[in-house]
């Protein structure tokens, strides 16, 4: 009620009685009742189309919901909504199950809404690795999975080295590099399988894994303390620190990763680790995921328990130097 109607003006409206069917009480995956009133004022075939399109893509709401049940949440006419659904059908953000009168959220949403994470993961990493290489003083990265490689889409090295542009779209094998095991952290045992065996563990250093056994187990054990380390896994003296980042539904979509020589990074290991979390955790917020305790949450622990530690190793150990190794 309007404040005018609070004071008994005159010309005060009447209070507007619902419309037929509309929830009273705040039907659960509703859009919320500030963004309805603002479409209700506004009107039009757009506005009634995003209060469709929230419903069905309201967090923890159902799948898919029918043409009645999506009349009555919304207050909405059947033969409206009808009509309505058959327009976003035909444009493809919404899908109409097989068999059924039910609908869900549309492929065509989900490549925009991809294709936004997509371009913000890209700006926000420029930033992120920009200012981590200038605070650590070491080169830091962004990669994505592609395959069973990881590619990195941002890196930066601090002024005093050579500048690393040229190492965006280049490769690397996700079993031997910290960037590319954090990535794996979503996956269980037979994913990890199906993404490694058809193209191997790839070229590696002396302490990389040997055996998919071998990576699942470390993979395990790096998920479970919530960031990963290669050291001497590609170059020998090189150390690698990584952790994942998170998209708003907890899902790993990168890993921010920071890479220097085993000589520096040891002395300040502790801050450097922290960095790395912090700068994920960050990362992760600005793609809209939940963040606590400087870390993202996780859409779901699928991974498999660490094979073969009861304790957590903060650093695999450096390997035995090779005979004629300087």
């Amino acid at each position: 009620m309007s404040p005018r109607a609070r004071t008994g003006a005159p010309d005060a409206p009447s209070p507007r009685s619902p419309e037929p069917g509309a929830p009273v009480d705040g039907s659960v995956g509703a859009p919320s009742p500030r963004g309805r009133r603002s479409r209700d004022e506004a009107g039009g075939p757009v506005h009634r189309a995003l209060d469709v399109l929230d419903l069905l893509g309201a967090p923890g709401g159902p799948s898919s919901l029918g043409v009645v049940e999506i009349a009555r949440q919304l207050g909405r006419d059947k033969s409206q909504v009808s009509r309505l659904l058959k327009l976003l059908a035909d444009a493809g953000y919404v899908d109409r199950e097989p068999g059924s009168l039910r609908y869900r959220i549309g492929t065509r949403l989900f490549a925009i809404g991809a294709t936004a994470v997509d371009r913000r993961l890209r700006d926000e990493a420029d930033a992120a690795v920009s200012r981590e290489a200038a605070l650590l003083g070491e080169r830091v990265d962004v990669g994505i999975r592609s395959g069973g490689s990881v590619m990195t889409i941002s890196t930066a090295a601090p002024d005093s080295e050579l500048r690393a542009s040229g190492w965006v779209g280049r490769t690397a094998p996700l079993s031997c590099t910290a960037t590319g095991r954090a990535l794996l952290f979503d996956l269980d045992t037979a994913a990890i399988a199906r993404v490694i065996v058809p193209e191997g563990l790839g070229p590696a250093g002396p302490a990389a894994p040997r055996s998919l056994d071998e990576l699942v187990s470390r993979v395990a054990d790096e998920r479970r303390r919530g960031w990963s380390a290669a050291r001497h896994e590609t170059d020998r003296g090189l150390l690698s620190l990584a952790a994942p980042v998170r998209d708003s539904g907890g899902s790993v979509v990168a890993a921010l990763g920071v890479s220097g020589p085993e000589s520096r990074i040891d002395p300040v290991i502790d801050e450097v680790r922290a960095a790395v979390l912090r700068a994920a955790a960050d990362l992760s917020r600005a793609l809209g995921a939940e963040v606590s305790g400087g870390r993202a949450a996780t859409a779901a622990r699928a991974g498999p328990p660490a094979a073969h530690h009861d304790g957590v190793s903060p650093l695999p150990p450096p390997p035995a130097p090779e005979r004629g190794a300087s």
